[in-house]
């Protein structure tokens, strides 16, 4: 009767996670009574699809689980993204549960939960077996040997910490003072003589954009190359101008980050329609149409423009003095 509920509990999500897998390994399936054991939980799905958080609940969120289960412990919920051998993305969070149990038999660990944009996906449930620990009848029983007490005076503990770790401390102690030196004479000046490149980033991506027009990929249908392109351009400059991290990011998780930056209020909404557009061509959904090829290098044309940092740092100069 227990596994029929579960079985019905899987089977309205499991329309909704075709492309996503929710799952329950186990470190050890046969253990012994009271012995703990690691149960981690994973949630992968594919990188085209915005979810930006995702938590684990238990079957019971106390320390008892239920089953004769207790918690012990759990690991901080861990993201990566990686691509498989198909060349597919996927996006996957995990998390480490310690779990033990005090009585022996056959016991089931039910499913747990895996919270993301306001649904919910099961997990698989796991078979122990708990057994008492075997004991050795037959192994001679020793007597239990008496404490040994050390005497040892401070002096000898120093003598002997020296000759154990003397070469050590006289490595540190060439060393610091070295490295002191090397500091002073060589990183000190490197900083003072930092000088501005001479071409500015924004001029670099600028012909960029240049180039790929001249390329004419959307005009021989070469569409994900296009996009790949101005996708690259866009991040680097995102990244530059706004301090924010773009490398592995999804869509989803930039935009996030341009909500605490000092991008101007027009672009966010831009930016979200090119990123849906791209994603869209990356994963060979649709061909875009000819006013959305043009729109979208000219959005972010316009945003390097607009938004300079070289020309900005040029104009805070000048007004010192034009004051």
């Amino acid at each position: 009767m227990k596994n029929l509920i579960y079985i019905l509990l899987f089977i309205p999500l499991g329309i909704f996670s075709q492309n996503i897998d929710f799952t329950a390994k186990a470190s050890k399936n046969k253990i012994i009574i009271g012995e703990p054991t690691t149960v981690t939980l994973e949630f992968k799905f594919p990188a085209s699809q915005l979810i930006d958080s995702v938590e684990f609940q238990l079957a019971n969120s106390t320390d008892t689980l239920g089953n004769n289960w207790e918690l012990w412990g759990k690991s901080i919920l861990e993201k990566n993204s990686y691509q498989e051998d198909n060349g597919a993305f996927f996006v996957s969070f995990t998390q480490d549960f310690t779990i033990a149990n005090f009585d022996t038999g056959s016991y089931t660990f039910p499913p747990s939960i895996a919270v993301f944009n306001s649904n919910k996906l099961f997990s698989n449930s796991l078979e122990f077996t708990i057994e008492l620990d075997q004991i050795d009848e037959k192994a001679f029983i020793k007597n239990i040997k008496p404490i040994k007490e050390v005497s040892i005076s401070w002096y000898e503990y120093l003598i002997h910490f020296i000759k154990k770790y003397g070469w050590w401390i006289l490595v540190i102690l060439i060393f610091i003072p070295a490295g002191i030196y090397l500091y002073q004479k060589f990183y000190k000046k490197k900083i003072n003589s930092i000088s501005i490149p001479s071409i500015p980033l924004e001029v670099t991506l600028l012909e960029s954009l240049k180039n790929i027009e001249e390329k004419k990929y959307w005009e021989n249908g070469r569409f994900k190359k296009y996009y790949s392109e101005l996708s690259n351009v866009l991040w680097q400059f995102l990244e530059y101008r706004y301090s924010i991290q773009t490398f592995e990011k999804t869509s989803g998780e930039i935009l996030e980050s341009l909500k605490w930056s000092e991008i101007p209020n027009k672009y966010p909404s831009e930016l979200s329609r090119f990123f849906e557009i791209s994603d869209g061509v990356k994963f060979a959904k649709f061909n875009p149409l000819q006013k959305d090829n043009i729109h979208s290098l000219e959005l972010i044309k316009e945003l390097i423009t607009n938004q300079r940092l070289d020309l900005i740092s040029m104009d805070s100069n000048k007004t010192p003095e034009n004051e």
